[in-house]
């Protein structure tokens, strides 16, 4: 929301800069993100006066022009088609002057005259968006050559970016927002009433309304403004709209855009000649219903679509956009203007079924002041009648179908009290409250009975009048004051330390945390191959947030995805989250565990490293499991992930588990994904992913115990290596816990340092090489009991795996 500066000071006539104002919004609640500074900068840009214009010999385009910028006569070469008549006033930029696009304005010889100046557009001076030529003073602005244009034209003014929660829809209109300016000040406001039109003209709407859904439409006005001449706004309103973010297109239309930001309640303008049978009727449409929209889209709807119709068929669709069949055009003269309040609920289903989201709806779905229609309808037919010579009809037609009373709340300034931790005088208590328009009667000393206005639907209970104290007095009030907190015997949970610690480690490896959605899309879960959604949201916020998820992939995916396409070279996630998967009975199994996806290079020191692969994976998951449960993890071949985990390529591929005191303690899976499925979820690389259960580990860490502390060596070790030849088909892992059991109790680690498969090596074949590290923690070792274990060894691969010891 763009609010400015100086339409607040008008409705307020509070004389605080704009920086104190900003600071009150934003300690009030409603914060001031930022703000701009507009007609800066612009001090050599003048009023100039045309004395001379001829055109520049052999040159059709261009005139030579002579104006007179207060200080002097300047000659100008223009290229503009609408250089005016002398005693013509435009805007002129002196030598020296910066545009705000960036641009310095010297001398130029054209044509054989030398320019000394520029005469500007507003595009060019960025106030506004009139691009189709130079501006030309308006005869009603009082302005002598010489005059800075920003004083002339009105343009210094602060525009102030508010991040508004939806809760207060009020805020979305200058005049709510001045309602709060001027409570901060201490000044009394009364909201402006509509200035009464300059012409008014006698007889009937002439068009009959019907409101078919009540409940959708609880209030529906309209009126008629006869005999329009449609044409640009005067240049205030356009500017105005243009620092706030809205296009300038007619005077009618811009007329409802300022009553939109005026008030923030939406208004809407029909040609009335094209309403049929001279009829409209608020009602439901029907399934498979169609209609072309302001945009040209052709819109196919739905029977929980309101709609707005003429005696044929629909020309809107109600609080989200205007039909392309009743479209003020430049045969219009007389406009029918519609005020209406529509359910919240109703405007926010059809905008986000439509994937339509407009200014009027971004305030229809929060809620406008159904009680403001009146009001409303009459500024706009006014402002509609003074700035395109119509004339207003009667009084209009309001069908308040189902009216809206406002709520009242008994309030207790003791009870307040006590919630704010200060005390509150009566009077300043019922100051706050009537400077928001709310309706006092005292019924006791220190109790009021409040009547809250329907433009403030936040309102509903005491304690929301106790927030509005609050909000007014000032958050600083509020005491500081240290709860009593009374401490756990046994301290956090084991599981929630768990869960932390869990979290750390997978940081420590190297792995970045994701948090994403527990909603997805059954699109994604079938994209990545994971289980059916058991658990359907009923009132999801889209589609693709429609269903729990049951596996972490598709969201890690995304985000890998969503990087790689961002131009980051490696991805390296995780995400601790739950997953949700069908039982039996009528609840579904909530299962809590540590995913992460590798894609991408690996680092390297030098150049450009090789896409992570499936032992990238091991690594991180011995880099995890270790240090959470104490324990090496085992990897094996399971034909079981076929089905268990079908999102995995068949050949790189494991199940992950740990074995503590011969307990088998399944953790979970690791793989590289099938490339169908990374295909499938966006992503152009190899991608690595590993799921494992946090139950499980935490099951691990405790069947392990605590860790225990164990002497430093006293005796030196021996390294010995051993290197062979084998197939294929048997795992670096399998090969290291033979050579652990065949060497004996003397073995104290062993470690892969070589893979090699190449030329030297037959087809089928691999060469693993591995550092055994021996040591005796009771006595030095000798070299013949070293190689007595390194022989054992040496036998068993030979024995077990038909491998060629070198």
């Amino acid at each position: 929301m763009l609010a400015s500066y100086n339409w607040l000071v008008e409705l307020t006539g509070v004389t605080a800069s704009p920086r104190e104002v900003a600071d009150k919004l934003t300690g009030g609640g409603l914060e001031v993100e930022a703000f701009e500074t507009r007609g800066e900068g612009l001090d050599s840009v003048v009023i100039a006066e045309v004395r001379s214009k001829t055109k520049v010999p052999d040159k059709d385009k261009l005139s030579h022009v002579v104006v007179f910028d207060g200080e002097g006569e300047v000659d100008v070469i223009c290229g503009a088609a609408n250089v005016p008549d002398p005693g013509r006033r435009v805007l002129f930029a002196r030598v020296g002057s910066v545009l705000p696009n960036g641009m310095e304005i010297g001398e130029r010889k054209l044509g054989g005259v030398l320019s000394r100046g520029m005469i500007c557009s507003e595009v060019e001076l960025e106030i506004g968006t009139g691009a189709e030529g130079i501006f030309v003073v308006p005869a009603d602005i009082e302005a002598a050559p010489g005059t800075p244009i920003a004083d002339a034209l009105g343009l210094r003014d602060t525009i102030f970016e508010l991040g508004l929660t939806p809760n207060r829809p009020d805020g979305l209109g200058h005049i709510g927002l001045a309602r709060d300016v001027a409570v901060h000040f201490g000044q009394t406001f009364t909201p402006p009433a509509p200035p009464e039109p300059a012409r008014r003209g006698d007889g009937e709407l002439g068009v009959s309304i019907e409101v078919a859904d009540a409940d959708r439409c609880p209030r529906y006005g309209a009126g008629l403004v006869r005999g329009v001449t449609l044409g640009p706004s005067p240049f205030w309103l356009r500017y105005r709209l243009h620092c706030l973010g809205l296009r300038a297109i007619h005077n009618v239309v811009d007329a409802t855009n300022y009553v939109l930001l005026e008030h923030g309640h939406p208004t809407h303008a029909f040609d009335q000649a094209s309403v049929r049978k001279r009829a409209i009727v608020v009602r439901l449409a029907t399934d498979g219903e169609k209609m072309t929209t302001l945009d040209e889209v052709e819109r196919t709807l739905t029977a929980d679509d309101l709609l707005i119709c003429d005696g044929e068929g629909p020309v809107a669709v109600a609080g989200v956009m205007g039909g392309a069949n009743s479209e003020i055009g430049d045969a219009t003269s007389d406009v029918l203007v519609e005020c209406a309040y529509f359910a919240p609920r109703s405007v926010r289903r059809t905008g986000r079924r439509l994937g339509l989201h407009t200014d009027a709806s971004h305030r229809f779905e929060r809620g406008v002041d159904p009680n403001g229609v009146p009001r409303v309808l009459a500024r706009t037919t006014q402002l509609i009648a003074d700035l395109a010579g119509g004339a207003v009809i009667g009084a209009g037609v309001d069908e308040n179908a189902q009216p809206i009373a406002p709520p009242v709340i008994d309030f207790r300034l003791d009870r307040c009290d006590a919630l704010l931790g200060f005390e509150t005088a009566p009077a300043e208590a019922v100051r706050i409250f009537e400077g928001l328009g709310f309706s006092v009667e005292k019924t006791g000393e220190r109790t009021f009975r409040v009547t809250v206005p329907t433009f403030r639907p936040d309102i509903s209970r005491e304690v929301d009048l106790t927030e509005e104290v609050l909000r007014f007095r000032g958050f600083p009030l509020v005491p500081t004051t240290i709860p009593h907190v009374r401490p756990s015997a046994d301290g956090t949970p084991l599981e929630v330390r768990f869960d932390r610690l869990t979290r750390g480690i997978a940081a420590i490896a190297g792995l970045y945390e994701a948090v994403n959605y527990a909603f997805v899309s059954r699109p994604e879960l079938a994209a990545a191959r994971a289980p059916e959604a058991s658990v359907i949201l009923e009132n999801p916020l889209s589609e693709d947030r429609s269903v729990m998820r049951t596996s972490l992939l598709p969201g890690l995916a995304a985000a890998a995805g969503r990087a790689l396409r961002r131009q980051v070279q490696r991805v390296t996630l995780f995400e601790v989250g739950n997953t949700f998967t069908a039982t039996d009975g009528d609840l579904p199994r909530e299962d809590q565990s540590l995913a992460f996806i590798l894609a991408g290079p690996r680092e390297a020191w030098i150049g450009d490293g090789e896409a992570f692969d499936f032992y990238d994976g091991k690594g991180f998951i011995e880099a995890i499991v270790g240090p959470l449960c104490l324990s090496a993890p085992v990897f094996s071949i399971d034909d079981e992930l076929s089905e268990k985990a079908p999102w995995f390529h068949p050949r790189r591929r494991a199940a992950v588990a740990v074995q503590i005191d011969g307990e088998h303690i399944a953790l979970g899976s690791l793989g590289e994904l099938h490339p169908e499925v990374a295909e499938a979820l966006d992503l152009d690389t190899r991608a690595i992913y590993a799921e494992l259960s946090v139950p499980a580990l935490f099951r691990a860490r405790q069947a392990v115990g605590d860790p225990q502390a164990s002497a430093l060596p006293r005796f030196p070790a021996v390294n010995r290596d051993i290197a062979m030849e084998l197939d294929e088909e048997h795992s670096a892992g399998v090969v290291a816990d033979a050579i652990r059991y065949a060497a004996g109790d003397l073995v104290e680690q062993v470690r892969l340092f070589d893979l090699y498969r190449g030329e030297q090596v037959a087809a089928g074949k691999k060469s693993l090489a591995f550092r055994v590290t021996y040591r005796d923690p009771a006595a030095t070792l000798t070299d013949k009991k070293v190689d007595k274990a390194h022989a054992r060894a040496a036998k068993a691969m030979k024995a077990q795996f038909a491998a060629t010891v070198r």
